[in-house]
């Protein structure tokens, strides 16, 4: 299909066609009166009409919709008409939906507006369909939208259906375009081909000033800003040549789970002088990620209870330093409730790793000392599916297994018994791993009662190092820990430890163990206690990427291993030098107040921005994009700091419902907007109530488009009895406009689908308001909607619009307007009820049957 840019010659809708001009695109005869509003003209876009794009729909699951079979391939519907323009030359320009209608579902959805010429069936004939003939595609090459977006990291930075949901359209008097979307609702300004021109602009509060009017999807608000962040990964996974989909891993605590014991008090409660904002806990929707294609892995959780809590919610996995006790929560847990737990076991009695990942946090830290050969022995004999661990890298590159970037004295002593405390802490990064592992031991307990280190429970690990106990707790390598596991494997299976009542299913286990490997940098620039930066403390994040990943690559575990981190630069190189390699996305909020002598700070892992500029890679011709991954942009444009671990993706910390409420309602937002008659104002219209407002009422803001402000005015506009939303909203004239008014159900006579008139009054208030179309009610005397075929609804004499979105209006002259539907594809059936097919796109052109405007 041939794109067509810009789009031009819109004809302003204050300029209304003359009968003649309407006579001549419909080939109408001219003005007939009747008794009722009449279908004068007909034209249908097939519900499977596509145009050439990457594919879509890779989110809707893999079963076929109403018939239609997904994904598509290579291809993208033309589909879900939800703004209309008029250009004046027999052709229209129409804005695609936000895609498959959920933000969820529609990352790989292009928003575009398409420019169509209907050929319209009339009383005299006609075809009666639409030809596609082009389309604009909205785009933010030049930065201008700060928040995350699914192509955040490609060079023109496509907008999708999961970055704005567009649904209202106009075209100001210098040609540029203006979009109402839902999700913050915010106005969007392009010029005519589709470039975002400035930052989205959002809606204030007037009822609450210093507060905005937002919708639980608004990208401003930690509760949006996961499925975002995630979304913007993963497509950066996809243009590496990944296939590989990243895993969302965050804090416990912080998951939408409406368990009020969870949230927890540096995030609630803040301590007096610490300098942050309380926040609410509850920002991460694994039903939301899950929907939208990723899997949830949380961290860190150590209490059964909890832990069938969590695979209740619908969590992919858990890490916990207790892998015995998550593999009797797995064993315990009914997935189908059904009376029968065990779900997750499969025949072998192991856990079935498609449906649920069990991974022993450091191995098992509060079995044995963290990340020690005996840890992985402690999780492996709990039939864990993985393993997860923290990396360093020595002096040497080698990549070796540690938390810390010092070798704590709290988990550390030194071999030769000489003293060895805080004072006394070395950084792996200044010595070789040869130096490390004959200098340390890393014995130490101070995890509980549960921890031990006697060599006895270790037996493999002692067999591991030939006997020789001295070894066992040596911080061991990332090789030393996959040659382990074959040991082990052979141990069980044909070793000294063939004879144990579980020989089978560990060394069946243990060959098909998975591995979570983090990288252990930190970017901040701040100084730690002991003077340095956090940044330097460790090798960067190439160093880290180029060791782990060239480790697993030489192992053949590439389908085995993820690289894990709360470093996002690490992730995004990891993509680009090794796709085949999954990510694991590490979040969470350990908070650095700004005394760091308050209890509870941390080094601010990682969702925290941070006082000072964060720190950038140096440029390399070799390394395109990649000094970018560490600034981000203000609304005006000018640079600010961001959390530097997040590869300049915004993360809006601790802005949450708690500061700013969501009085919109999700798919609330600006769903008809109508531009002024002398061109200088917007009008948006939101589409449902506020959420603590009138329950009848909708507003109308005035948007003064030359300052770029909302001017405060404001209209009301009362639902219908029947009516739940609306669909549009035009000024065909300085006052007075159309408002279409619907309800929710599609497919039935008796519901509700309307024109009205309305009239703005001179000052703010309620707009006046009188029927104008009952579009469930139009009379089709010429047949010009028939034939149908078996089951379809409202074809024929007794012409019916039944469709549960109908979201476009047209004013051609005070007797005629036009009517789109937004068909919703594959999923609405407001029209083919009986086949069960989806519903087309369809234009009519109604006679009404008194003027409007009198």
């Amino acid at each position: 299909m041939k794109r067509v840019l810009p789009l031009s010659g819109v004809v302003p809708h204050r300029s209304a066609f003359a009968m003649a001009a309407v006579c001549a695109v419909f080939g109408l005869s001219g003005v007939r009166a009747c008794a009722a509003d009449e279908l004068e003209a007909r034209a249908v876009l097939p519900a499977a009409t596509f145009a050439h794009a990457p594919t879509s729909g890779q989110f809707l699951g893999s079963s076929p919709i109403n018939g239609q079979a997904v994904p598509f391939d290579r291809k993208q519907p033309v589909q879900g008409f939800s703004a209309i323009l008029d250009m004046g030359d027999g052709t229209f320009g129409v804005m695609s939906d936000n895609g498959f209608g959920s933000i969820e579902n529609s990352a790989d959805y292009n928003l575009r507006v398409y420019r169509v010429r209907p050929h319209f069936e009339t009383k005299a004939g006609g075809r009666g369909n639409i030809e596609v003939l082009g389309f604009i595609q909205l785009r933010d090459p030049d930065h201008k939208v700060p928040f995350a977006i699914v192509n955040h990291f490609s060079h023109d930075r496509v907008l999708t259906g999961a970055d704005f949901d567009p649904e209202s359209m106009q075209k100001a008097p210098d040609g540029t375009l203006w979009f109402g979307d839902e999700f913050g609702p915010f106005l969007l300004h392009t010029d005519a081909t589709g470039k975002v021109l400035e930052s989205p602009i959002p809606l204030p509060d007037f009822d609450n000033p210093e507060l905005e009017i937002r919708s639980p999807q608004n990208p401003y608000s930690e509760e949006s800003a996961t499925l975002r962040i995630m979304n913007a990964v993963r497509a950066h996974a996809r243009s590496c040549g990944s296939t590989k989909t990243p895993v969302f891993s965050p804090w416990e605590v912080m998951l939408d789970d409406k368990n009020p014991a969870t949230f927890v008090e540096n995030r609630q409660t803040v301590p007096a002088g610490s300098g942050l904002e309380p926040a609410s806990s509850e920002i991460h929707n694994v039903a939301s990620l899950r929907t939208a294609g990723f899997s949830t892995v949380p961290y860190t959780v150590n209490s059964k209870p909890r832990m069938l809590e969590l695979m209740k919610l619908g969590v992919s996995g858990i890490i916990s330093d207790r892998p015995d006790l998550l593999r009797e929560a797995v064993e315990e847990f009914d997935a189908d409730q059904d009376g029968m737990p065990g779900d997750f076991i499969g025949v072998d009695g192991l856990i079935d790793r498609t449906k649920f990942d069990a991974q022993g946090h450091r191995g098992g830290r509060n079995l044995r000392p963290e990340n020690t050969i005996p840890a992985f022995e402690g999780a492996l004999d709990s039939l864990v599916t993985t393993l997860e661990m923290d990396s360093g890298i020595t002096k040497d590159g080698i990549p070796i297994i540690s938390h810390d970037s010092y070798i704590l004295s709290e988990k550390a002593r030194r071999r030769d018994g000489a003293p060895y405390d805080v004072a006394d802490e070395v950084l792996i990064k200044d010595l070789a791993a040869a130096q490390i592992q004959e200098t340390y031991i890393n014995d130490k307990l101070f995890r509980g009662p549960t921890q031990q280190n006697d060599p006895a429970l270790s037996p493999v690990s002692v067999a591991f190092f030939g006997g020789n106990t001295s070894q066992i707790y040596i911080l061991p390598t990332l090789q030393q820990v996959f040659d382990f596991v074959k040991f082990y494997i052979a141990y069980y299976e044909t070793g000294p430890g063939v004879s144990h009542p579980d020989a089978m299913r560990r060394w069946k286990n243990a060959a098909v163990i998975r591995y979570n490997i983090e990288t252990k940098l930190n970017p901040r620039t701040d100084r730690n206690p002991k003077g340095v930066s956090y940044a330097n403390e460790t090798f960067g994040p190439g160093i880290f990427v180029a060791r782990i990943a060239e480790t697993i690559v030489a192992n053949g575990l590439v389908d085995a291993a993820d690289i894990q981190s709360f470093d996002f630069r690490t992730l995004l190189l990891s993509h680009r030098w090794f796709p085949q390699i999954r990510t694991v996305c590490l979040v969470g909020d350990f908070p650095k107040y700004a005394r760091p002598s308050i209890d509870g700070s941390d080094d601010g892992t990682n969702l925290q921005p941070q006082s000072e500029p964060a720190i950038l890679w140096p440029a390399n011709p070799g390394w395109s994009g990649l000094n970018d991954f560490g600034s981000e942009w203000k609304r005006d444009g000018s640079p600010e700091p961001n959390t530097p671990w997040m590869a300049g993706l915004q993360w809006p910390y601790r802005k949450t419902a708690l500061s700013n409420p969501f009085r919109a309602s999700a798919s609330g937002g600006f769903e008809g907007m109508a531009i002024t008659a002398d061109g200088k104002k917007l009008l948006p219209l939101l589409e449902k109530p506020l959420a603590d407002g009138d329950t009848n009422t909708l507003l109308i803001h005035e948007f003064d488009i030359a300052s770029r402000h909302f001017t405060g005015v404001r209209y009301k506009y009362p639902l219908d009895v029947r009516g739940t939303n609306i669909g549009d909203f035009i000024m065909f004239s300085r006052t007075n406009g159309l408002v279409i008014e619907r309800d929710g159900s599609q497919g039935d006579l008796n519901g509700f689908k309307a024109v009205f008139e309305v009239s703005l009054p001179a000052t703010p208030g309620s707009v006046q308001k009188r029927p104008a179309v009952d579009l469930l009610k139009i009379n089709d005397p010429h047949g010009i909607s028939v034939p149908l075929q078996p089951g379809d609804v409202g074809l024929g004499r007794d012409f019916a619009f039944s469709f549960v979105t109908i979201e476009n209006v047209l004013f051609f002259d005070e007797k005629h307007i036009g009517v789109l539907n937004d068909n919703n594809y594959p999923f609405s059936v407001g029209r083919h009820v009986g086949s069960g097919q989806p519903d087309d796109n369809e234009f009519i052109v109604l006679k009404l049957d008194r003027l409007l405007g009198k």
